[in-house]
Parts: C-alpha cells; structure tokens; sequence
C-alpha cells in the first residue's frame, strides 16, 4: 500500500459526531464514566463516499417508504463486487440479503443447532461471537488461537481437531477481528477440509473482507457448506443503516437459514440500506483504494509512534482495516490500564472483552484524521506512563 506521508488527504477532515445518535461519541462518556476521546466502536470517523449520499437524497425525492423487496438490483451489485473485488463470483441464487450481519449471526446459531448443542469460537474474538451461542442456549466451545511471540496469531489445528468432534457448528472470522490476520488461502483449505470430513457448518463473518490489505479468501468459494456473512457497513462506514447479504452455496443449507430468518422475522433490509449498499458497490471502488491506502498509512504512523514513545508495547500492523490489537500487558495489570486510559482521556475496548487471551491486550480504532489519531496515540502514551 501507499504511504501518503504528510499529503493532505479527504480523510484528515475532523467532523465532529456529538449530538448525531453515535453510540461511539454520544455514549463514551456513559460506558467510560468520564470525559474521553472515544477509538473504541468499529466506525470510522470519515464522511461517507458522495455517491452515496446523493443516491440516497434521491431516494428520499420519492415520498413513499413501503415495504422493501428483496433488493435484487443490491444482490447483483453484491456479486459483481465480490467478483471485481475478491475473484470469486458465487451463484446468483446463493446471494440473499439479511437485515445485519449480527442478527444473522444470532439466527445462524438457531438454525443450524438446538439448545443445549455445542458451538465452536476462536478467541480472543469481536464479543457477539461468544454472545450468539450463550444467549441463544447453546454450549460455547472455546478453540483459542495461537500466539507467536512477533504477535502472529495462527489456528491451533490439535485444538481444533478434537473440538470438532463434539460440535457441528463453528462461527469463524475471516479476517479475524481483533487480532488483525488476513487467512491465507493454505489456512483456509485446511479448515474447510477438517470441517467437511466433520461434517460441520462454517458461519464465516467477512464484514471486514473489503478492507484487507493482504489478498483475502471468501471461505465460501472453498466450502459449499458454509454460510458467508458480510456488508457494506464496514468498508464504507454505513453501518448505522443497516443491511448485508449472506452467501450460501448449498441450497438445503440456505433453505435452512432463510427459514429461520422468516420465523424471527429479520429477513428484511430498509429501503435505504438497500439503496447504500447498492451505491457503494456499484459505484464506491476508487473511495474505498484511498481509504486502505490512508488506512494503512495510519497503522504505519502507529507503529513508528508505538517504537518512538512506547517500546514496550507489542504491536503488528494488521493485516486488515483499522483495528489495532495492542499488548500493553507491560504496563501493569487490566484494572490499572483501564484506570490509566480512563484518566488520560481515551476510550479503547479492553482485552478481556474478547474473551480468553484477551487480558493484558487492549484494541483500538484508527479508522480516523491522523490528528484526532495523534492525538488518541499521545493519550495513551501518557495514561500508560503515568
């Protein structure tokens, strides 16, 4: 990727967001207690690509907000992008759209197990992971990644091997927040071949996919049993509108999932989400290169001010996005960092959170101007140190 250095970019526009509904800023101070600079929910702080905006100002020219459709022009526009984008053109008939991709990874769990069946996570993960099997009755089967010591995270196959004997169901993130990897296409294969000689469903959540910087692997184009789950929310920060598609090859399987979409009544995307989506993927390629491309430069800018000011943190630039997965684990234990950031300023998700070998870690969004980033950086230099 380019590395702008100190060009002027679209992107290092600060647009304040208090006072517009935004869990991240209008609900820091609540879930911090205190007054912060908030890099913790999985947003970006950048305007939305203009065609966008303006093929949703003309939508709203039309006075009436029915019922939607299924939204076939999205659907198409769903499978050109994946085409264009990851090389992989899944089946017209395999491509159906979900009113998020976090209900549909509720209705997943429903789907595929009963109460009382064991599924499978790889922590540390993004929390609702582990939240869809425990609140929908099911029995959580924790196979946590590997740890090298350059912060490499990899699967443990042993591990995995043997929970796949108990379980017929793994809900797997590709690429794999928090923890930065971009699966290679070798890791991909192998899993897809233990889960089909188990016989086991892959729910793959993909919401991040667009925003690799390393080649990503759709695992549906390698395992018809699966269920591919993404969105345009992500990658061109329209999350707030809902709306996604799910990918399932495998007709009796898809059957399955729709089902259970019907029966929780989540099978519907709103008139605007189906525009957005529809926008972006149409017309939102050359906006989404510079976001990596500014993306990326930002985790460069963290690295060398991680090096610079905090030599004892471990980092590795993310192989994806704008989520840094920090190891602060040198700077006292999670109670005294959450203390520390808390009374420096700074809002980040706490290792913990994301389960097992998730403590001494904490996350943070830079998905924002590399002032307000700089900023956030010179906090937390000054809340660990202090």
């Amino acid at each position: 990727m380019k590395n702008h250095g100190n060009s002027v970019s679209p992107f290092d526009a600060v647009i304040p967001r208090v006072g517009t509904g935004s869990i991240k800023w209008d609900e820091a101070a609540q879930r911090f207690g205190g007054d912060v600079l908030p890099m913790w929910v999985a947003d970006m702080d950048f305007a939305v690509p203009d065609p966008i905006i303006q093929s949703l100002r003309k939508r709203l020219e039309h006075p009436i907000f029915g019922y939607p459709s299924d939204g076939p022009a999205m659907l198409r526009a769903a499978d050109e992008w994946m085409a264009a984008r990851h090389g992989w053109r899944p089946e017209p008939s395999a491509t159906g759209s979900i009113s998020g991709v976090v209900p549909a990874l509720f209705a997943a769990v429903r789907a595929f197990t009963q109460p009382g069946d064991t599924v499978m996570v790889m922590p540390p993960i993004y929390p609702p992971f582990m939240n869809a099997v425990r609140k929908n009755g099911r029995e959580l089967l924790l196979v946590p990644l590997e740890r090298a010591t350059d912060l490499t995270y990899h699967i443990d196959w042993q591990a995995l091997e043997k929970a796949l004997t108990r379980s017929r169901l793994l809900l797997f993130c590709s690429p794999h927040n928090p923890v930065g990897r971009v699966w290679t296409e070798e890791e991909l294969q192998r899993l897809a071949h233990l889960c089909k000689a188990a016989d086991c469903v892959v729910v793959s959540d993909e919401i991040h996919a667009d925003l690799s910087y390393a080649q990503h692997i759709p695992f549906a184009k390698l395992a018809a049993r699966s269920v591919l789950l993404s969105s345009a929310g992500k990658s061109f920060n329209i999350a707030g509108i809902g709306g996604g598609i799910a990918i399932i090859p495998d007709s009796e399987l898809r059957q399955t999932f729709r089902d259970e979409l019907y029966r929780s009544q989540i099978h519907q995307t709103n008139a605007c989400a189906l525009t957005a989506m529809t926008s972006a993927w149409q017309q939102g390629a050359e906006w989404q290169t510079a976001l990596r491309e500014y993306l990326f430069a930002n985790a460069q800018f963290i690295h060398e001010f991680l090096r610079r000011e905090l030599p004892d943190l471990g980092y590795r630039l993310p192989e994806f996005g704008y989520l840094a997965w920090l190891d602060v684990a040198a700077y006292g234990d999670d109670d005294h960092i959450q203390k520390s950031l808390l009374k420096a300023g700074l809002g980040l998700n706490l290792g913990p959170s994301f389960g097992p070998g998730g403590a001494g870690f904490v996350r943070l969004n830079f998905a924002a101007p590399r002032s307000v980033l700089e900023e956030g950086l010179l906090r937390l230099r000054n809340g660990l140190l202090s």
